[in-house]
């Protein structure tokens, strides 16, 4: 069943020594002492989990471009993980992300074709320009600003920016979907501005989905603090929560929500709960550049739960979510017709 399938964000690893055995595990020659020490350490801690099926879907994904990552490759892997921590503890923290993500690119080959990082060079004050990075379907792009912040843009997405930030704020526009993780300065503001709506926050992590066709806002929080601002309505957002406003009607709602559904997609992997299948079709017509045809009058009351895994072959997603909703379908090309 696709709802059983389970894939959770990469953690810090944090216990010595553990590297070798994960990576003797990936290749399939782990030891039983070894097993019993991974399985312990899995145990300790959700996170070690999380780490655990992170890995194995990196793994899964290079060897769509190959059958075995080399000893150098597997370094790489949990260098990357240790570096990625470090820095954000260091000033020169965007020079290394440049040269981490290089390996990133690098280590993934065909697995993760679309995947991008976009650097958006060093400029003197007297240069600040506007900027526009745009995130194709079939793409992810990864954005890092004047001022440190790391964006990651999703498909079908528009991110304008200037250069270089020179008044009391830092303002940015989105079109679509962009997952922030925002270098904190109290008294420079950082600015997200959809439309006529807009997110205010000093030093955070937060994702914003507007496309729209949705005709909604949605703002999800998992660490920090944001303001959400629409005309004389102001309210603040906490982690844990998410707000979403209507375009059509004005009305805004804010609650409760799980975050991993709304964030894992920079992760490489949407998770959805009780979704309708129209919205995952939107999904997977930007994640893989295709158009779906469909009968939306008969599906439109259908929903699933479930992952989509972007490394994985369009035809077994489809094959899956046919177990869950009766149809038949068939792909020509980039088209994908549903009946």
């Amino acid at each position: 069943m696709l709802s059983k399938i389970l894939l959770l964000k990469m953690e810090s690893i944090n216990m010595p020594n553990i590297e070798p055995i994960i990576r003797n595990f990936l290749q399939g020659i782990i030891t039983p002492d070894e097993e019993k020490i991974l399985y312990n350490w899995v145990k300790e801690n959700p996170e070690n989990r999380k780490t655990l099926f992170r890995e194995k879907d990196l793994w899964e994904a290079s060897q769509l471009g190959k059958q075995k990552l080399n000893e150098a490759e597997f370094n790489n892997w949990f260098e990357l993980q240790n570096k990625i921590i470090q820095q954000n503890k260091k000033e020169n923290r965007l020079k290394e992300i440049f040269r981490i993500a290089a390996i990133v690119i690098l280590s993934l080959g065909a697995g993760w074709l679309g995947h991008f990082v976009v650097s958006t060079g060093v400029f003197s004050n007297d240069q600040v320009e506007i900027k526009q990075v745009e995130s194709l379907n079939g793409q992810l792009k990864e954005v890092i600003l004047a001022d440190g912040t790391h964006v990651w843009l999703n498909s079908g997405s528009k991110l304008s920016f200037p250069t270089g930030f020179k008044a009391e704020t830092r303002e940015v526009e989105l079109s679509g979907e962009a997952f922030f993780e925002v270098t904190a300065n109290e008294m420079e503001p950082f600015l997200v501005k959809t439309g006529n709506h807009t997110v205010k926050v000093t030093g955070t992590r937060f994702n914003i989905c507007e496309y729209p066709e949705s005709n909604t806002i949605e703002t999800t929080l998992e660490e920090g603090r944001v303001k959400i601002i629409t005309g004389n309505f102001i309210k603040d957002l906490y982690p844990g929560q998410q707000s979403s406003f209507n375009t059509r009607t004005a009305e805004i709602r804010i609650g409760e929500t799980d975050m991993e559904i709304y964030t894992t997609w920079k992760d490489g992997f949407y998770e959805f709960n009780n979704e309708s299948v129209c919205k995952v079709f939107r999904i997977i017509e930007r994640w893989w550049d295709v158009k779906i045809r469909y009968p939306e009058e008969r599906l439109k009351n259908e929903r699933i739960t479930g992952t989509l895994r972007r490394h994985k072959p369009l035809d077994q997603h489809f094959d899956v979510i046919k177990e869950l909703v009766p149809f038949q379908y068939k792909i020509e090309s980039d088209l994908v017709v549903v009946f």
